[in-house]
């Protein structure tokens, strides 16, 4: 009788498990959005003509204004820095120069990622950045 009931509850936490699982991931048909990327099938629809017009609409919060602090007794601000196909193109008055015509994506890495994938994000304390990725 022991070892029904625990087989039992075994084959039960399983079976919520994989319910749990399955649930999880979007369903067919429906669109997703997370809050650090932006997609192609995103973009589309929005009618934008740059980039700054697109995260404007889909995710304004990457436009929020920059955190300032202390450093060495100033105070200073920091950027959000703005790559293009891998390109640094400077900070978030770039975005108004790219136009939205083959955006494939867009995402946003807090400072934390930002400090940790970007190589060349030179002396200035940055808050993020926004990747682009075109089809060109």
């Amino acid at each position: 009788m022991r070892r029904t009931l625990a087989t039992t509850i075994n084959v039960l936490a399983l079976v919520v498990a994989i319910g749990a699982c399955a649930s999880s991931g979007a369903t067919s048909g429906t669109r997703t959005s997370l809050p650090d990327r932006i997609t192609a099938s995103e973009i589309a629809p929005t009618g934008a003509s740059t980039a700054y017009d697109l995260i404007r609409q889909l995710r304004p919060r990457w436009l929020q204004p920059n955190n300032t602090g202390r450093l060495s007794g100033g105070m200073t601000s920091q950027v959000t820095l703005v790559y293009l196909d891998g390109h640094k193109m400077g900070g978030l008055e770039m975005l108004n120069t790219i136009s939205s015509t083959g955006i494939q994506s867009m995402q946003y890495l807090d400072a934390v990622r930002a400090a940790t994938v970007l190589t060349d994000a030179g002396s200035d304390p940055v808050a993020g950045a926004i990747m682009i990725v075109t089809t060109h």
